[in-house]
């Protein structure tokens, strides 16, 4: 399974990490997160995503976590 390397919009830092880590890494609840154009929705769904045939023989998956604005 690919390493997960995950950056924060706007941030120029990156993490890698196991997909186990990105449970505890991610902020699904305050955060947009996106795989490869996809918005992910939660650890679940991450694990679908980057678990698809495509994703294999990559050593990296890049995850952006984009902070989400909030309204007035």
């Amino acid at each position: 399974m690919p390493k997960l390397l995950v950056k924060v919009f706007g941030d120029p830092g990156e993490d890698i990490c196991e997909l186990e880590e990105a449970r505890h890494l991610l902020f699904f609840s305050d955060r947009i997160v996106v795989v490869d154009g996809q918005d992910v929705h939660s650890y679940e769904e991450l694990v679908k995503v980057v678990s698809q045939e495509k994703y294999k023989d990559q050593e990296f998956i890049e995850v952006v976590q984009i902070p989400a604005v909030q309204g007035s």
